[in-house]
């Protein structure tokens, strides 16, 4: 049952549920990459779509100004790069998402946190307890 419902979790924090599907493309090639100009992503992903270059050099631009992607002009164009890896997008996503919800809801947020950590293992739960504390560490 704690293993269903961890694996759900998983799922769940995937980044098309934040990012719309082309967002989550252009940074899961930018988190491999490292750096990339619109056309480096275009070429990328039309390996398996047909994308315009206007179209990615849209969402390329939203991205930025989400401080997502950082990016400096070369010449006529510019390079983008990811401002955070992949697992700080996902550590700062989680602490707005959990602190939201406990703004918005206050303490039946946090009664159903209780809850659902009941199904989780002992072994797990401090696994979960000592990421909790480096999270709070790296947020001061």
């Amino acid at each position: 049952m704690a293993e269903q419902s961890l694996r759900r979790l998983r799922r769940i924090g995937s980044e098309e549920k934040f990012l719309g599907p082309l967002e989550a493309a252009v940074m899961g090639r930018l988190w491999k990459r490292g750096t990339a100009t619109v056309r480096d992503v275009v070429e990328d992903l039309g390996r398996t779509r047909a994308l315009a270059y206007t179209t990615v050099m849209t969402i390329m631009t939203r991205l930025h100004a989400k401080g997502l992607l950082e990016r400096v002009r070369d010449g006529k164009t510019y390079v983008y790069r990811p401002a955070c890896s992949r697992e700080e997008h996902r550590e700062r996503l989680s602490r707005d998402l959990v602190r939201g919800l406990v703004d918005e809801f206050g303490e039946l947020a946090l009664a159903h946190f209780a809850a659902e950590l009941d199904g989780v293992d002992a072994p797990h739960r401090a696994a979960l307890r000592k990421i909790a504390k480096a999270d709070g560490r790296a947020a001061r």
